[in-house]
């Protein structure tokens, strides 16, 4: 499951779950080339407590990176 969002602060984000849980986010960073990207988690970080989804809803998974997209502003803004 991926989906891909467009964003005037960051670009275009695609947002991937390879497996059965994890979300992962390319975000076009030179050292993440040619990988999945990094795993996103809580408060709109890469480091922490790692938000999943196992369900197959395509409108679910987009609202959660999503959030979580908002959540990452809010913190960069802080």
């Amino acid at each position: 499951m991926h989906v891909t969002i467009r964003s005037n602060r960051y670009g275009e984000l695609t947002f991937s779950r390879p497996g059965s849980r994890y979300i992962y986010c390319d975000m076009g960073v030179a050292r993440d080339h040619g990988t999945l990207g990094r795993q996103i988690c809580r408060g709109g970080g890469v480091h922490g407590s790692t938000l999943g989804y196992s369900g197959n809803d395509e409108r679910e998974f987009c609202k959660i990176c999503r959030n979580w997209l908002r959540a990452r502003a809010r913190s960069e803004d802080k």
